[in-house]
């Protein structure tokens, strides 16, 4: 006797939808949940307050003199002081010119000492190599090696080098550290192959303001390179912005610093969140109402708005990133703005997109401050803007078929 055979037409689609919803549904309440002021006292296996950086700042003014006072020589000097702190991530930087000396007033909250070091050294790099009548290998001066004295200078310096970088290299010994490598301009590298030609296997130096790091000349390497003993990723950044923010050709030394009053404005980041809920309500009641949008294109914007807002801030408050409380403010307003213009752009939204991509690069570039920060953040906020568009349409659109 045959058994008859069962057909089995489930259709799983639409439970994988539901399934679907339900994830990203949970996601979405998760993300607003974090988002939320005060979270930490209702998670207790995690940390989720927001990391400001209201409390870190401090604020000093430094006087710089040098021994060159002619205009020329003290504003080229004053501009690779701004470039070293401002590619530092000094957030506020305001360099003088004053009775044939700078004034460089810094807001900050980077580490004091590094600060200083960008400031206080001149970083002079020469190539130098070893002088005859020096005993280097002496035990009762077991620093002879170091010092700048002892060694003769060479026609090779700085700016024959188009710039310097420094990386991870690997060592005779199997292990990694970190190399500073300098690339030549092309236009020297076949009398710079001759001048190492002479000195192959010999152990010449990099002269940095006086002290001595020792090379040994390898011609089979395909790089000029000298070890960096520190690891620390702060201290390395250092290291790169002396070498590569300009030539300082003029001794210099710090006359006085003193502390300055921090004026950083700061805002209560509850009463911030909060009002910015409100408004976002407010707003979208009014458009509701004066029916000047269409209800697909308003619910879509609402929803990218608030997804927007709290992916950032969760992102923030996850990854305990250092943030201005004030800016937090302007750029969840700018947020708003920016998630509507490109929800109503329709066709017109390449342009669009273009226009914010070329005004938030040049503010970057060009701009000073906290202006140039809020430009960087809005940078990264009107790209989740998009990205949050394009998920609540996909979302939206889902949610109607079920």
């Amino acid at each position: 006797m045959k058994l008859p055979k069962l057909k089995l037409n489930m259709n799983v689609k639409p439970l994988l939808n539901y399934i679907l919803i339900i994830v990203v549904t949970a996601l979405f309440i998760a993300s607003i949940f974090i988002a939320l002021p005060l979270t930490e006292k209702y998670v207790s296996k995690a940390t989720y307050n927001l990391n400001t950086k209201d409390k870190a700042y401090w604020s000093q003014e430094f006087i710089v003199s040098t021994e060159e006072t002619d205009a020329k020589s003290l504003n080229d000097l004053r501009n690779i002081f701004y470039k070293r702190l401002k590619g530092f991530g000094v957030e506020e930087v305001s360099t003088y010119v004053e009775n044939d000396k700078i004034r460089i007033d810094v807001t900050t909250t980077q580490d004091k000492d590094l600060v200083k070091e960008l400031i206080s050294n001149k970083f002079e790099v020469k190539i130098v190599t070893r002088k005859s009548d020096v005993n280097f290998d002496d035990s009762n001066n077991t620093y002879a090696y170091m010092l700048g004295t002892n060694y003769d200078a060479t026609q090779w310096d700085r700016s024959d080098f188009r710039n310097v970088y420094i990386t991870k290299l690997k060592t005779s010994n199997g292990d990694y550290a970190n190399f500073a490598i300098f690339k030549l301009w092309p236009a020297g590298e076949e009398k710079f192959k001759k001048f190492l030609l002479q000195y192959n296997g010999i152990s010449i130096g990099i002269d940095i303001d006086g002290f001595v790091t020792p090379h040994v000349v390898d011609n089979t390497s395909q790089i000029f390179a000298i070890p960096i003993s520190s690891d620390d990723p702060q201290q390395l950044k250092v290291m790169s912005l002396l070498y590569n923010s300009g030539i300082v050709k003029t001794n210099l030394k710090i006359d006085s610093q003193k502390d300055l009053d921090v004026n950083v404005p700061t805002v209560n980041y509850i009463q911030i969140t909060l009002g910015i809920l409100v408004a976002i309500v407010v707003l979208y009641f009014y458009l509701f109402i004066s029916k000047t949008t269409s209800s697909e294109i308003l619910l879509k914007s609402l929803l990218a708005t608030t997804l927007t807002i709290s992916l950032y801030l969760a992102f923030l408050k996850i990854f305990q990133i250092p943030v201005d409380t004030f800016m937090l403010s302007i750029e969840a307003i700018l947020a708003i703005m920016v998630t509507r213009i490109i929800a109503e752009g329709k066709d017109s939204v390449f342009y669009i997109e273009l226009f914010l991509l070329i005004v938030l690069a040049s503010v970057i570039f060009l701009g000073n401050g906290f202006i140039s920060i809020i430009a960087q953040d809005m940078l990264i906020l009107t790209a989740l803007s998009k990205l949050c568009l394009v998920i609540s349409a996909w979302y939206i659109n889902k949610v109607k078929k079920i």
